[in-house]
């Protein structure tokens, strides 16, 4: 009896050496990901004098009134803070959609039908993804200037980005749909842009919800494009990159900082909502025969 009860004893999994360093590797990872997050938040509740006198921030009372300095304060060829914040939204929603429709449109077509340059411009712009940004940007000022979207929010339409990497991305997506769906679509009547928005274009909504996500969080801390192309219609990115200056002159740093975090909750709050849609892209379901 006791042989038997010895035998099924329950053994102890052995802890893996490898199991362990990655753990470790992985939090340590995590701990350089969010301790500038955690600093940057510790000193926009500082005092000046409490972030002059130590290295280590360490706040004893938490100071809203440096939130309410930063709207205040952080302004730009006499823009305030709401305006910035309506320049940030135009910029970064209307590039992202307009620039995703441009892509999806472009690559349904490449992708699902056949004609002579289908190759030549998927092709094109796998090499233009390696052309530096820079190296265009004289010619493309120039040209956005000669159609109007200098200084205006006509930019968004001129400058859409549509043979770039989320071109490519949705290329292969619609390339794992089955045509049988359209085939389906026009049997029962239905026409081309039918097809594309209510049959082929749902079976992409994971993908383009996470390059939407994405891109929003890429154009909303944009400060370059906003600086160059329309430098008097400053958003929020560009407003804390020219409060640096003042900043230097005055060190008031917990308004600075207490700047950079109001400017980061829409991104913090969007990735949180939708962080599934970025771990988790599939396609829609299949036929049945």
């Amino acid at each position: 009896m006791q042989a038997m009860v010895s035998r099924h004893k329950p053994r102890r999994k052995k802890i893996k050496p490898l199991w362990i360093a990655v753990t470790v590797l992985f939090a340590i990872y995590t701990v350089v990901l969010v301790a500038p997050y955690v600093y940057g938040f510790l000193v926009s509740i500082e005092t000046d004098f409490e972030f002059q006198n130590s290295i280590f921030p360490h706040p004893r009372t938490f100071k809203i009134s440096n939130y309410l300095a930063a709207w205040k304060d952080l302004s730009s060829e006499e823009t305030s803070v709401i305006m910035m914040f309506v320049n940030s939204l135009w910029f970064s929603v209307g590039t992202t959609v307009v620039g995703l429709f441009y892509a999806t449109t472009a690559a349904y077509v490449v992708s699902k039908y056949r004609f002579p340059m289908r190759k030549f411009i998927f092709s094109f712009a796998l090499v233009m993804m390696m052309v530096p940004i820079i190296g265009g940007m004289a010619s493309n000022l120039k040209f956005t200037s000669a159609l109007g979207g200098y200084n205006s929010p006509l930019y968004v339409f001129i400058n859409a980005q549509t043979l770039g990497g989320s071109f490519i991305i949705i290329v292969s997506c619609f390339n794992a749909v089955d045509w049988g769906y359209a085939e389906a679509a026009y049997i029962d009547g239905a026409g081309h842009f039918s097809v594309f928005f209510r049959v082929m274009l749902p079976q992409l909504v994971s993908p383009l919800c996470a390059l939407a996500l994405t891109d929003f969080i890429m154009f909303w801390a944009d400060t370059d494009t906003a600086l160059i192309y329309f430098p008097n219609l400053p958003t929020l990115s560009t407003g804390l990159y020219l409060y640096q200056d003042v900043v230097e002159r005055l060190y008031n740093y917990p308004v600075y900082y207490a700047g950079l975090i109001t400017c980061m909750i829409p991104s913090i709050v969007l990735f949180s909502v939708f962080q599934k849609s970025l771990m988790d892209i599939q396609m829609g379901g299949g036929l049945k025969g």
